[in-house]
């Protein structure tokens, strides 16, 4: 599976992209140096750091300068993966190639990628099986120390190991879960969100909400969402889209025929409003789930609200999702956590559900706004903080 560090496309991290960007404490420099940390290298701790961390930074993997090409004083360390691999077969690796900030973004991408790929191949040839070994190239994207200073910009350039795991169950229990759900006609659920932001002094604040969502396939749905300064409705019927921020009893509403699966697309790309859970309201939720996820693992069991849940988690780039699973012929999600890897802290999303229902037992619901209240009808620019997800004298700041 090779990535090249893309745009996030799990639609529930639009609920936490701000996050991204809240101002947070630079990363700081680490104690040590990257020719420190080379010099120390012993294959018996990186075996350690991949058997109980699950990860480790390689300082010892020299490349070309500007070049995928491995140097001749590298052949060791590469003996040494290869020897990790033998000696646990049960072990899958992911190799992510990083670099400092020098020279265009895309360009470091793609020469992350590409050293990523030369490791995989050299160990391929060290009789390790492909199917063990996967690739990521991050560039500058995830730096450890800061790019202002020589030592710096060394510890960036690193390769670093991760021991994945893929499992099927995990994903044969996803699947179940995303084809009971899409083959719903209709459905409704109440559901409880925590939204965390994290401050310059690395304090994590949770915002609450709660809400109601009504669908009806393949084109009407309804979502009601309140919290301490928010309080808003969104409607669609098929025909338009209606956004009601019910505080400032504001409204706009927009031509959007189509499906609910478009709409969510929609809502995402076009006016930055993602439904909550909007990944697993979609028809083959598997799918928008799945993409760009490089590890997989079944949990086990788990109790939410009563109802035994079977627990799965999942890794892609810039994020960790995690999700509770109802077991029983009726497989829906009981709760959903999204972790944010673009910020110092890790904020989460989170969503629990409740009071599930499908089909007859769902309330009608004509879906077409009614503007009881005589909202006034505003452009979308003077409706979009009554409908955001953060107070107002939160500050959006530099990202990670």
């Amino acid at each position: 599976m090779n990535t090249s560090g893309g745009r996030p496309n799990l639609r529930t991290l639009g609920l936490i992209s701000s996050v991204a960007l809240l101002i947070i404490a630079s990363a700081p420099v680490r104690a040590q140096t990257a020719e420190e940390l080379e010099h120390s290298y012993r294959p018996e701790a990186m075996e350690q750091a991949l058997q109980t961390k699950e990860r480790f930074d390689l300082y010892g993997l020299h490349f070309d300068s500007d070049k995928a090409t491995i140097q001749p004083e590298s052949k060791s360390l590469l003996d040494d993966i290869a020897t990790a691999l033998r000696n646990f077969p049960d072990w899958r690796l992911r190799i992510i190639g990083h670099t400092d900030s020098t020279d265009d973004a895309q360009h470091n991408l793609r020469l992350s990628l590409d050293r990523a790929i030369a490791v995989q191949a050299a160990l391929v040839d060290r009789g390790i099986d492909l199917q063990r070994l996967a690739t990521a190239g991050l560039g500058e994207n995830r730096p450890i120390a800061s790019n202002a200073t020589p030592d710096g910009r060394a510890l960036n350039r690193r390769v670093e190991l991760d021991r994945v795991t893929d499992s099927a169950e995990a994903k044969k229990m996803l699947k179940a879960m995303s084809d009971f759900l899409g083959a719903q006609k209709t459905l409704s659920v109440g559901f409880d969100t925590v939204f965390e932001v994290v401050t310059p002094t690395d304090q994590k604040l949770g915002l609450a909400s709660s809400g109601t969502a009504t669908l009806a396939r393949p084109d009407k749905i309804r979502v009601a969402r309140s919290g301490g300064f928010a309080d808003f409705e969104i409607l669609y019927d098929g025909k338009a889209l209606t956004l009601l921020g019910k505080n400032a009893n504001l409204y706009m509403q927009v031509s959007a025929p189509g499906t609910v699966d478009q709409l969510i697309d929609t809502l995402q790309d076009k006016y930055n409003r993602p439904l909550p859970g909007a990944d697993l309201l979609m028809t083959n939720s598997y799918d928008e789930l799945m993409q760009d996820v490089y590890d997989s693992k079944d949990l086990g069991s788990g109790v939410i609200n009563g109802v035994e849940c079977d627990t799965l988690a999942f890794r892609k780039n810039d994020l960790d999702w995690q999700i509770w699973i109802a077991q029983g012929e009726r497989p829906y999600p009981c709760r959903f956590v999204v972790t944010s890897k673009l910020a110092n802290g890790d904020p989460q999303y989170t969503i629990q559900f409740r009071d599930w229902k499908f089909g007859s037992d769902v309330a009608a619901d004509d879906f077409a706004f009614k503007n009881a209240s005589n909202a006034k009808q505003v452009e979308l620019k003077d409706v979009q903080d009554k409908i955001g997800d953060l107070p107002e004298n939160f500050t959006i700041g530099g990202a990670k």
